[in-house]
Protein backbone atom coordinates (compact mmCIF):
# COMPACT_ATOMS: atom_id res chain seq x y z
CA UNK A 1 0.00 0.00 0.00
CA UNK A 2 1.51 3.34 -1.06
CA UNK A 3 3.15 5.54 1.92
CA UNK A 4 1.96 9.18 2.37
CA UNK A 5 3.13 12.27 4.62
CA UNK A 6 0.75 15.10 4.69
CA UNK A 7 1.53 18.42 6.02
CA UNK A 8 -1.55 20.62 7.90
CA UNK A 9 -1.01 23.82 10.41
CA UNK A 10 2.66 23.20 10.48
CA UNK A 11 2.41 19.58 11.86
CA UNK A 12 3.12 16.39 10.21
CA UNK A 13 1.17 13.30 9.71
CA UNK A 14 2.37 9.84 7.84
CA UNK A 15 0.51 6.70 6.69
CA UNK A 16 -1.73 5.45 3.81
CA UNK A 17 -4.44 6.26 1.63
CA UNK A 18 -6.91 4.75 4.03
CA UNK A 19 -5.40 6.59 7.82
CA UNK A 20 -2.85 8.94 8.85
CA UNK A 21 -1.20 9.54 12.40
CA UNK A 22 0.64 12.44 13.68
CA UNK A 23 4.42 12.02 13.62
CA UNK A 24 5.76 12.95 16.55
CA UNK A 25 8.88 14.14 18.11
CA UNK A 26 11.24 16.59 15.56
CA UNK A 27 11.00 15.32 12.68
CA UNK A 28 13.50 16.66 10.32
CA UNK A 29 11.74 16.45 6.69
CA UNK A 30 13.76 18.34 3.82
CA UNK A 31 13.71 18.97 0.59
CA UNK A 32 15.35 16.82 -1.82
CA UNK A 33 16.78 17.52 -5.48
CA UNK A 34 18.94 15.24 -7.77
CA UNK A 35 21.63 17.56 -9.42
CA UNK A 36 21.44 18.65 -12.71
CA UNK A 37 18.05 16.62 -12.52
CA UNK A 38 16.20 18.85 -15.48
CA UNK A 39 12.65 17.36 -14.45
CA UNK A 40 12.90 19.48 -11.03
CA UNK A 41 10.33 17.36 -9.05
CA UNK A 42 8.82 18.53 -6.00
CA UNK A 43 10.40 15.49 -3.61
CA UNK A 44 11.22 15.22 0.28
CA UNK A 45 13.18 13.57 2.24
CA UNK A 46 12.11 11.87 5.83
CA UNK A 47 14.87 11.17 7.85
CA UNK A 48 15.30 8.24 9.83
CA UNK A 49 19.11 8.24 10.77
CA UNK A 50 21.69 10.34 10.96
CA UNK A 51 25.66 9.85 12.38
CA UNK A 52 27.85 12.52 12.02
CA UNK A 53 30.92 10.92 12.90
CA UNK A 54 30.43 8.95 9.87
CA UNK A 55 28.75 11.45 7.82
CA UNK A 56 26.07 9.30 6.77
CA UNK A 57 22.03 9.84 6.64
CA UNK A 58 19.26 7.27 6.17
CA UNK A 59 15.31 8.00 5.24
CA UNK A 60 12.28 7.73 3.31
CA UNK A 61 12.29 9.73 -0.01
CA UNK A 62 8.34 11.27 -1.37
CA UNK A 63 6.86 13.03 -4.01
CA UNK A 64 4.39 15.33 -4.37
CA UNK A 65 0.99 14.36 -5.00
CA UNK A 66 -2.16 16.21 -5.60
CA UNK A 67 -4.49 14.56 -2.44
CA UNK A 68 -5.33 17.85 -0.35
CA UNK A 69 -7.47 15.64 2.08
CA UNK A 70 -8.49 12.63 4.29
CA UNK A 71 -11.77 11.72 6.41
CA UNK A 72 -10.88 13.05 9.75
CA UNK A 73 -12.18 9.82 11.11
CA UNK A 74 -8.98 8.44 10.14
CA UNK A 75 -6.53 10.85 11.14
CA UNK A 76 -5.21 9.78 14.92
CA UNK A 77 -4.17 13.03 17.25
CA UNK A 78 -5.88 15.04 14.96
CA UNK A 79 -6.40 18.22 16.76
CA UNK A 80 -9.80 19.80 17.94
CA UNK A 81 -10.98 17.92 15.13
CA UNK A 82 -14.71 17.03 17.42
CA UNK A 83 -15.05 20.61 17.18
CA UNK A 84 -14.11 22.34 14.61
CA UNK A 85 -14.83 19.90 11.99
CA UNK A 86 -18.34 18.54 11.74
CA UNK A 87 -17.68 18.12 7.84
CA UNK A 88 -15.14 14.85 9.20
CA UNK A 89 -13.12 15.91 6.76
CA UNK A 90 -8.71 16.66 7.14
CA UNK A 91 -7.40 18.84 4.88
CA UNK A 92 -4.02 19.59 4.74
CA UNK A 93 -1.82 21.91 3.01
CA UNK A 94 0.50 19.54 1.28
CA UNK A 95 0.73 15.64 0.75
CA UNK A 96 3.03 13.58 -0.76
CA UNK A 97 3.54 9.81 -1.41
CA UNK A 98 6.24 7.00 -1.54
CA UNK A 99 8.27 8.24 -4.54
CA UNK A 100 7.98 6.67 -7.79
CA UNK A 101 11.33 7.28 -9.43
CA UNK A 102 14.56 6.14 -6.92
CA UNK A 103 17.98 8.19 -7.73
CA UNK A 104 20.68 6.71 -9.29
CA UNK A 105 23.62 5.38 -6.92
CA UNK A 106 26.55 7.89 -7.16
CA UNK A 107 24.11 10.84 -7.80
CA UNK A 108 25.05 14.09 -6.21
CA UNK A 109 22.01 15.57 -4.00
CA UNK A 110 20.87 18.74 -2.55
CA UNK A 111 19.18 18.19 0.87
CA UNK A 112 17.43 21.44 2.05
CA UNK A 113 16.20 24.68 0.39
CA UNK A 114 18.44 26.80 -2.37
CA UNK A 115 20.59 28.80 -0.25
CA UNK A 116 20.71 26.93 2.50
CA UNK A 117 21.39 23.23 1.13
CA UNK A 118 23.95 20.53 1.80
CA UNK A 119 25.04 18.12 -0.83
CA UNK A 120 25.01 14.52 -0.38
CA UNK A 121 26.06 11.44 -2.23
CA UNK A 122 23.51 8.58 -2.78
CA UNK A 123 25.53 5.34 -1.70
CA UNK A 124 22.45 3.20 -1.76
CA UNK A 125 19.02 3.11 -2.90
CA UNK A 126 16.24 0.35 -1.92
CA UNK A 127 12.93 0.08 -2.06
CA UNK A 128 9.97 -2.18 -0.32
CA UNK A 129 7.11 -2.70 -3.30
CA UNK A 130 5.20 0.66 -2.70
CA UNK A 131 5.83 0.33 0.88
CA UNK A 132 9.18 3.00 1.28
CA UNK A 133 11.46 4.18 -1.20
CA UNK A 134 14.92 4.28 1.28
CA UNK A 135 18.35 6.30 0.43
CA UNK A 136 21.40 5.98 2.25
CA UNK A 137 23.35 9.54 1.81
CA UNK A 138 26.62 10.20 2.64
CA UNK A 139 27.63 14.14 2.98
CA UNK A 140 30.11 15.66 0.60
CA UNK A 141 31.35 18.14 3.45
CA UNK A 142 33.67 17.46 5.77
CA UNK A 143 31.62 18.54 8.77
CA UNK A 144 34.61 20.97 10.02
CA UNK A 145 37.24 18.29 10.22
CA UNK A 146 38.94 19.81 7.12
CA UNK A 147 38.23 22.82 5.19
CA UNK A 148 36.17 21.67 2.18
CA UNK A 149 38.10 21.15 -0.99
CA UNK A 150 38.22 23.27 -3.94
CA UNK A 151 38.29 20.63 -6.53
CA UNK A 152 38.70 22.63 -9.45
CA UNK A 153 41.73 24.13 -8.12
CA UNK A 154 43.71 20.42 -7.82
CA UNK A 155 45.38 19.34 -10.98
CA UNK A 156 43.00 16.89 -13.01
CA UNK A 157 45.13 13.81 -12.76
CA UNK A 158 45.99 13.99 -8.99
CA UNK A 159 42.09 14.92 -7.90
CA UNK A 160 41.15 11.19 -7.18
CA UNK A 161 44.31 10.42 -5.05
CA UNK A 162 44.02 14.20 -3.58
CA UNK A 163 40.37 13.18 -2.85
CA UNK A 164 40.67 9.79 -1.53
CA UNK A 165 42.93 10.78 1.17
CA UNK A 166 41.62 13.30 2.54
CA UNK A 167 38.41 11.66 2.83
CA UNK A 168 40.64 8.81 5.05
CA UNK A 169 41.59 11.78 7.24
CA UNK A 170 38.14 12.81 7.84
CA UNK A 171 36.88 9.20 8.32
CA UNK A 172 39.21 8.31 10.86
CA UNK A 173 39.34 11.90 12.55
CA UNK A 174 35.86 11.35 14.20
CA UNK A 175 35.99 7.43 14.76
CA UNK A 176 39.84 6.23 15.40
CA UNK A 177 42.71 6.53 17.98
CA UNK A 178 45.18 9.60 17.49
CA UNK A 179 47.65 6.95 15.95
CA UNK A 180 45.58 6.03 13.02
CA UNK A 181 44.31 9.89 12.52
CA UNK A 182 47.90 10.86 12.42
CA UNK A 183 49.23 8.00 9.86
CA UNK A 184 46.30 9.23 7.32
CA UNK A 185 47.35 12.89 7.75
CA UNK A 186 50.83 11.73 6.58
CA UNK A 187 49.57 9.76 3.75
CA UNK A 188 47.61 12.86 2.81
CA UNK A 189 50.36 15.70 2.77
CA UNK A 190 52.59 12.83 0.86
CA UNK A 191 49.54 13.06 -1.97
CA UNK A 192 49.06 16.61 -1.81
CA UNK A 193 52.82 17.69 -1.40
CA UNK A 194 53.35 15.95 -4.55
CA UNK A 195 50.70 16.84 -6.57
CA UNK A 196 50.88 20.66 -5.92
CA UNK A 197 54.84 20.35 -7.02
CA UNK A 198 56.02 17.36 -9.00
CA UNK A 199 59.56 18.10 -9.23
CA UNK A 200 59.34 16.99 -5.20
CA UNK A 201 58.16 13.55 -5.90
CA UNK A 202 59.29 12.65 -9.63
CA UNK A 203 59.39 8.82 -9.68
CA UNK A 204 56.56 8.78 -6.88
CA UNK A 205 58.39 7.03 -4.22
CA UNK A 206 59.59 9.62 -1.75
CA UNK A 207 58.36 9.86 1.68
CA UNK A 208 57.46 12.84 3.63
CA UNK A 209 60.70 13.23 4.15
CA UNK A 210 62.46 14.22 1.53
CA UNK A 211 59.25 16.04 0.23
CA UNK A 212 59.53 18.44 2.98
CA UNK A 213 62.96 19.03 2.33
CA UNK A 214 61.76 20.07 -0.86
CA UNK A 215 59.89 22.70 0.18
CA UNK A 216 62.85 24.04 2.47
CA UNK A 217 65.00 24.17 -0.41
CA UNK A 218 62.25 26.24 -2.45
CA UNK A 219 62.50 28.55 0.42
CA UNK A 220 58.81 27.29 1.21
CA UNK A 221 59.11 27.88 4.97
CA UNK A 222 55.92 27.62 6.70
CA UNK A 223 54.70 24.69 4.34
CA UNK A 224 58.20 22.66 5.15
CA UNK A 225 56.90 22.98 8.54
CA UNK A 226 53.19 22.21 8.46
CA UNK A 227 54.56 18.70 6.35
CA UNK A 228 57.49 18.22 8.74
CA UNK A 229 55.31 18.80 11.95
CA UNK A 230 53.12 15.77 10.45
CA UNK A 231 55.83 13.65 9.93
CA UNK A 232 57.16 14.17 13.48
CA UNK A 233 53.98 13.65 14.63
CA UNK A 234 53.73 10.36 12.63
CA UNK A 235 57.06 9.38 14.33
CA UNK A 236 56.07 9.20 17.36
CA UNK A 237 52.66 7.59 16.77
CA UNK A 238 54.59 4.31 15.81
CA UNK A 239 54.40 1.68 18.42
CA UNK A 240 58.22 1.64 19.90
CA UNK A 241 58.79 5.61 19.68
CA UNK A 242 58.20 6.05 23.20
CA UNK A 243 61.04 3.61 24.30
CA UNK A 244 62.98 4.63 21.70
CA UNK A 245 63.04 7.95 21.45
CA UNK A 246 61.71 8.82 25.16
CA UNK A 247 58.25 10.69 24.10
CA UNK A 248 55.32 10.17 25.64
CA UNK A 249 52.13 8.70 23.63
CA UNK A 250 50.46 10.75 21.35
CA UNK A 251 47.22 12.21 22.28
CA UNK A 252 43.88 13.21 20.54
CA UNK A 253 45.28 16.92 20.67
CA UNK A 254 48.60 15.92 18.87
CA UNK A 255 45.78 14.39 16.27
CA UNK A 256 43.61 17.81 16.01
CA UNK A 257 46.97 19.30 15.14
CA UNK A 258 47.99 16.86 12.48
CA UNK A 259 44.62 17.53 11.09
CA UNK A 260 45.10 21.52 11.46
CA UNK A 261 48.66 21.13 9.59
CA UNK A 262 47.23 19.11 6.98
CA UNK A 263 44.32 22.09 6.35
CA UNK A 264 47.29 24.59 6.55
CA UNK A 265 48.83 22.79 3.47
CA UNK A 266 45.57 22.52 1.85
CA UNK A 267 44.46 26.25 2.30
CA UNK A 268 47.84 27.39 0.96
CA UNK A 269 48.10 25.36 -1.62
CA UNK A 270 45.06 27.42 -2.63
CA UNK A 271 43.23 23.89 -2.66
CA UNK A 272 40.64 24.55 0.04
CA UNK A 273 38.28 27.04 0.98
CA UNK A 274 40.03 29.73 3.39
CA UNK A 275 37.00 30.01 5.62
Amino acid sequence: MMQYIAEAQGLWYEGTQAWLRRIQGQSIILPFAVVGDSIGQDRLFLEDYFNSSTRIRRGRLFERDNRNAWSADCVSRFPNRDTSNPSNIFNVNRAYRTASVQPKLGAEVDLGDSGANSRWIVVLSERIGLEGCFVTLKSKAYLGVLPELIISEIPASSQHDVQASIEAVVETATMQAPQAVIDTCRNAACYVISARYPASNPDGTNDLGPLVRYLGVQKMQAQADAGDLIRQLHVRAKANAAARHKTRPVSRNDAELAVSALAFLLQDFGWAAND
